[in-house]
């Protein structure tokens, strides 16, 4: 990839997520996160997770995708592990394997919770992707700098830093290895040692950095007087039409939620899903197909 993990690229601006105004993909996106924590069922993880990974191949070149996929995949592993290990006393015991003193117990509560949190996890990421490549650095700042412009400024400089810090550290290992010095050869000590030094090098330019863009913010006295924009966004019907379906929409599956529906308080009483979580798989993925139909209806609109 050419930036780091949750940087696949931006939207075509003939798109119709690129057209929406930024406060309606604000407010979507804060829907979209708070659905991907009220659930905790397996059916519907993978119901959110699915629809994200299509929406996201539908906007994003699918190689990217695949590398993102590669990305996260270690990480839900590593989850799934974990919940094996910290659940032994869980239900239904799969399979017991004793070595002296230890004995491993893999347990359905285990797999399915374990499964559950790392599916979950996966959304998150890519719903952040989305989220990252819809709502571009001039789109935060239009929405931000008017209510709290310091943080609005820490946010996109952060996001401006973290693509800046990646590609030096890509610049540096590459520099390693016309030196001779393969980063990812060697012992796992040796690899730890090496990346260990790049990282010391890329903390002290990044203090460097920071320090020299704090001197030119105060140079241009920052804080002085109101930000202006360069972009200006307008409200158009389809902002209102979107937003409102997504709002009814998240207002349903809330409503769901707050019947119980896809939720176990008690990890050990942990099922795949019940019959009526079902009922919430299509209101999911209608909500999160939204952008899609949204599309639709913008090429109807502009036709």
């Amino acid at each position: 990839m050419e930036g780091p993990l949750v940087n696949v690229g931006t939207l075509a601006s003939t798109s119709f997520f690129s057209q929406v105004h930024p406060a309606v993909v604000a407010v979507y996106f804060i829907e979209l996160f708070a659905l991907l924590l009220v659930f905790n069922h397996l059916i519907l993880a993978i119901a959110l997770f699915s629809g994200l990974l299509a929406i996201s191949c539908w906007y994003f070149s699918r190689q990217r995708i695949v590398s993102v996929l590669k990305g996260i995949g270690s990480l839900m592993a590593v989850i799934v592990l974990f919940n094996l290990l910290l659940n032994q006393n869980g239900r239904g015991v799969l399979w017991r394997l004793t070595l002296g003193p230890v004995t491993f117990r893999l347990t359905r509560t285990g797999l399915l919770y374990g499964c559950t949190m790392a599916i979950l996890l996966g959304a998150m990421i890519l719903a952040f992707i989305l989220f990252n490549g819809i709502l571009t650095t001039p789109k935060l700042s239009y929405l931000l700098f008017p209510i709290v412009p310091r943080l609005a400024m820490l946010l996109t400089i952060s996001l401006r830093l973290v693509s800046l810090f990646t590609q030096k550290f890509r610049r540096l290992v590459m520099l390693q290895k016309t030196r001779g010095i393969v980063v990812t050869e060697g012992s796992w000590r040796q690899r730890i040692q090496k990346t260990g030094r790049l990282m010391r090098i890329l903390l002290i330019d990044s203090v460097s950095s920071a320090m020299e863009t704090a001197v030119l913010m105060e140079a241009r006295g920052f804080g002085a007087h109101k930000r202006s924009h360069y972009q200006t966004y307008s409200w158009q019907p389809l902002d209102v039409i979107f937003g409102t379906c997504g709002l009814l929409l998240f207002g349903l599956i809330i409503s769901f939620r707050w019947r119980g529906f896809g939720w176990t308080t008690n990890v050990y009483q942990m099922t795949a899903g019940s019959s009526a979580d079902w009922w919430l798989v299509l209101p999911l993925l209608v909500f999160v197909g939204l952008p899609v139909l949204g599309e639709g209806m913008y090429r109807l609109w502009e036709n």
